[in-house]
């Protein structure tokens, strides 16, 4: 018997993010499909920023480090110079630092480091005006519009990734010796997700990729998260976050599994059997699990063993019955 293991849950987002300026301005241009629904592909521009002042940055910033390459190369040639007229004049042992100018060529070099700082400072404010898609995502909540000054933190909008969908299933702590383990003991397996819309039973096909990695005390649950497979292509309106839906988790499959109703239970542990002389018989079986009314049970019953399905008042080990269908025939 293949476990079925039955659970619910509520569709969801695998990323949601809160979308915010970076930089300060007037927005100059959105997308017409800047609102609350439109879609976005990873890097596609949803608005962008005036860029004015952080074009005058960039240049400003490329003649920082020109200014400071021209410092440093008239630095050097005057240091070269003190080096020659130091020999020229036959004066014995080395120059000193200061006459050699290495203070100021080091600050010279430090000038264009802060410099091309800048300037890579300058050139990614430059970028941020325009505000991309950070993944495939869709526009839950829009924060602002065209001509708004945002300022550095701004919201902009809330966006969720549009696929793959998830949803969070809650498992009893006694069903996790029904899950399916990979080789680090962590659930793995196929779930089956339906939803009613109507009239109308939909049904996906979900993969268990993670735990949520802590147990609920109170309800004595823990959840999994299964991944909901649809192709790229899918425009299944249906399958929204927010969406509700019952789930049957694929279990692990246990051989030699009987199944028996219910009321064949003289009590939690013992049927009630039907032997060979027509007398009734209890015996203690070990129970796998219930589902429904039918009790898988594992160890305890044989091969033709008959069960009585009859739930007789006051049932007495050794009763004599006659089984329906083989009772004698009068002459």
């Amino acid at each position: 018997v293949a476990i079925t293991i039955p659970s619910q849950g509520m569709v969801q987002a695998a990323r949601r993010s809160q979308l915010a300026a970076e930089v300060a301005g007037k927005i100059i241009s959105v997308s017409h499909k800047f609102e609350n629904g439109g879609t976005f592909s990873a890097g596609e521009v949803i608005l962008e920023i005036d860029s004015a002042d952080y074009v005058s940055a960039v240049a400003q910033a490329e003649a920082s480090i020109a200014d400071a390459e021209a410092s440093l190369a008239n630095e050097k040639a005057k240091a070269e110079q003190a080096r020659r007229d130091w020999k020229r004049l036959g004066r014995g042992g080395s120059p000193s630092e200061l006459a050699l100018r290495v203070p100021q060529i080091k600050s010279a070099t430090t000038r264009i480091a802060a410099a091309s700082a800048s300037i890579e400072k300058a050139t990614r404010d430059l970028q941020k005006t325009k505000v991309t898609a950070p993944y495939p995502c869709t526009v839950s909540r829009t924060s602002t519009e065209l001509g708004s000054y945002l300022a550095p933190g701004a919201p902009i909008a809330e966006v969720f990734q549009t696929t793959p969908f998830e949803i969070r299933l809650p498992v009893s702590v006694d069903e996790l010796s029904f899950l399916k383990k990979d080789t680090f003991g962590n659930p793995t397996g196929m779930v089956e997700l339906t939803a009613d819309a109507g009239a109308d039973s939909r049904t996906w096909q979900a993969e268990i990729v993670r735990t949520e990695g802590e147990i609920d005390r109170t309800s004595r649950s823990f959840h999994i998260v299964a991944q909901i497979k649809t192709p790229p292509d899918s425009k299944d309106i249906l399958l929204q976050p927010g969406l509700f839906a019952s789930a049957k988790i694929e279990g692990t499959s246990f051989p030699g599994i009987v199944k028996v109703p219910f009321p064949a239970f003289l009590d939690l542990k013992r049927v009630v059997l039907v032997d060979s002389a027509s007398t009734l018989k209890f015996r203690e079986v070990t129970i796998l699990r219930r589902e429904g009314d039918t009790v898988l049970v594992s160890d305890g019953l044989n091969e033709n063993d008959q069960i009585c399905l009859t739930e007789l008042p006051g049932m007495i080990e050794g009763t004599k019955v006659k089984i329906r269908g083989q009772l004698e025939t009068k002459n």
